[in-house]
């Protein structure tokens, strides 16, 4: 299993029984308290981006709160409803130091709810009548 230079982001928070880790678009979601806090993002094997970094869930309204006490974030060139901060940065790791600690103090402004699935609903389809 693939492991991400950043997970030690998580030693904030890894002992809280509502955290766990999920693969998506080729990074690692981190979820706590029910939300999806982070995504660890690092350059793709086949190139489809070249990120390094964390992007931070967040709802559009609470960002500029959390830039404000955090303005090593910004906005995401691509996806920019989230904040992101790249692993170069040279205030990266006591940035996300602090952000961790605010996640987990289960700080309202960062996270995003997942949506529930839906359901698939079986086709009916068309009858042939007899």
């Amino acid at each position: 299993m693939k492991t991400y230079d950043n997970e030690w982001i998580f030693q904030a928070f890894e002992n809280d029984p509502s955290f766990f880790t999920k693969r998506m678009f080729g990074g690692l979601a981190v979820y706590l308290f029910g939300r999806m806090m982070m995504v660890l993002v690092e350059p793709t094997r086949t190139g489809r981006w070249k990120w390094h970094g964390v992007l931070i869930c967040t709802e559009l309204a609470q960002q500029p709160a959390i830039i404000e006490e955090f303005s090593e974030l910004a906005p995401h060139d691509i996806l920019k409803k989230w904040l992101y901060i790249d692993s170069r940065h040279e205030d990266f790791e006591p940035t996300m130091q602090g952000v961790a600690k605010a996640m987990a103090r289960d700080d309202q402004r960062f996270g995003i709810r997942p949506h529930p699935t839906k359901r698939k609903v079986a086709s009916r389809g068309r009858r042939r009548k007899p």
